[in-house]
């Protein structure tokens, strides 16, 4: 059975487990974190003032978590984690997920936006978007909607070449040129606190100037689809705190499937054998709990740590061996 070393226990790191664990894999989990399981998608323990700590923590979460309509792996997968409700009954994780009927845009001194979040099935539902047509005071200027218009239908019409080659090294902010609207007396304008600052927040938790194009215009997009499709609920949440609704359950199914997980480690460097395996990795060096360092063997390793820390990890030996790492 080969043996595949997973180094980084998040959302990624979870999600290859679970695909090598049911394929017959030998697999085990290095992560850093000493308590929690699902990198920065879990809860955390919050225990309110140091001196009157809450008897019960709250859980408190990174940022809000939306599963939308358009996602197909992590559903999936979803599927295939066993989950049993407060009542008894076998469920799985997917059937902790709620659609929602409406969202809304908070704002500083104005009223918030509210509209629907999918497509309209109530009479309501259809109520409040001739109000959001008419009724809604956005502050933006019938310029600066048209040529955010424009931008969309762009991006609506654009080949995937000019996705994958111009877009993804284009921010949003320059993409939607949102220097041309400028606000007054330093405060952003409208149209770059809505349509630019706030769908690269609201859709990829991500800064305007740093995002790309591809990404953020992507999800923006199949967003809009999904909420012209009758079927499609367009956005769900889970119906309670990440880690008791997704991760614990997610966790246990793993460890019960013979994923080996060691929390509280640090990975040190990687190992390279060329005499051997023609310029594999062969070996990690692991830092444990207890400051001891191990050399853990594997026939497969997979990075599942952020861009930034895996970039410490590559090597010029290793970049020898593949120059695509370079890119890292």
């Amino acid at each position: 059975m080969a043996k595949v070393i997973l180094l980084g226990g998040g959302v990624a790191g979870m999600s290859a487990a679970h695909e090598l664990i049911e394929r017959g894999y030998e697999v085990e989990v290095y992560d850093k974190n000493t308590t929690y399981v699902g990198g920065k998608a879990r809860s955390v323990d919050y225990t309110g003032d140091p001196n009157h700590p809450y008897k019960q923590p709250l859980p408190g979460e990174h940022g809000f978590r939306f599963f939308p309509g358009f996602y197909t792996h992590v559903i999936d997968t979803m599927k295939r984690i066993p989950f049993t409700s407060s009542k008894g009954k076998n469920e799985t994780v997917f059937d902790n997920l709620t659609p929602t009927s409406r969202v809304m845009l908070a704002r500083y001194g104005k009223e918030p936006i509210v509209t629907v979040a999918s497509f309209p099935k109530t009479l309501k539902d259809i109520q409040l978007l001739i109000h959001d047509m008419h009724g809604v005071d956005s502050g933006l200027t019938k310029e600066e909607i048209e040529f955010f218009g424009e931008r969309v239908w762009q991006l609506i019409t654009s080949c995937t070449q000019r996705r994958n080659n111009d877009y993804e090294r284009l921010g949003w902010w320059q993409y939607l040129e949102a220097d041309r609207f400028p606000g007054k007396d330093g405060k952003p304008s409208a149209y770059q606190s809505l349509l630019v600052e706030g769908l690269t927040r609201t859709l990829v938790a991500a800064q305007a100037k740093t995002a790309s194009t591809k990404t953020g215009g992507n999800i923006f997009l199949q967003l809009i689809f999904g909420m012209t499709d009758p079927s499609v609920e367009t956005d769900r949440v889970l119906d309670g705190p990440t880690n008791e609704r997704w991760l614990y359950a997610w966790r246990d199914y793993l460890l019960k499937s013979g994923v080996k997980y060691s929390l509280g480690c640090t990975v040190k460097d990687l190992k390279m054998d060329h005499a051997k395996t023609d310029g594999r990795v062969v070996s990690a060096l692991i830092e444990f709990p207890d400051q001891s360092i191990k050399e853990v063997k594997g026939d497969y390793f997979i990075m599942a740590v952020p861009v930034e820390q895996a970039a410490n990890l590559i090597s010029d030996e290793m970049m020898n061996a593949d120059h695509t790492l370079g890119y890292i």
